[in-house]
């Protein structure tokens, strides 16, 4: 198990409830790693950082969680493209407004949208999908060759 980023750049503190029921899945489920690491990102700046940091020395994230809050802003979408396309090998789970149209990728089997609010219930499955059944998304559905483009 690798590391995990929480991302919330529109509202800080949103995930708090995802990193806890998160921490105690990995617990349960005998996930947790020493070297596992759980980072929130309150910044699209410093998540880039972070991001860039563990590429560089090669541990990508397992897992990476992008809160969209309540109004997806143009810069919070033009950095989740970059995340899917800068690391095919890391989950990418979009947390998303009930009333935000899908993009036209959404079909892609390794690409989570989860429409808030968020039950525990549905965040355990989600987990259970992205860490048990599947080790990373090429192994879900490989649908196509994906560039690698640095931040």
């Amino acid at each position: 198990m690798g590391h995990i980023f929480f991302i919330t750049p529109s509202s800080p503190g949103s995930l708090d409830k995802l990193n806890q029921w998160t921490f105690r899945w990995l617990l349960e489920h005998g996930n947790m790693a020493d070297d596992s690491t759980l980072y929130t990102c309150n910044s699209i700046e410093s998540a880039q950082s972070l991001l860039e940091s563990a590429l560089i020395i090669g541990q990508s994230p397992t897992l990476i969680i992008f809160d969209h809050a309540d109004h997806p802003t143009a810069k919070n979408l033009a950095f989740s493209r970059e995340l899917h396309n800068a690391i095919p090998e890391s989950w990418i789970i979009e947390i998303i407004p009930d009333d935000m149209p899908l993009p036209e990728d959404s079909k892609d089997d390794s690409i989570f949208w989860i429409r808030r609010p968020v039950s525990e219930e549905e965040w355990s499955k989600t987990l259970e999908d992205v860490l048990h059944k599947n080790g990373c998304p090429q192994w879900a559905k490989w649908t196509g060759k994906k560039s690698y483009k640095p931040f």
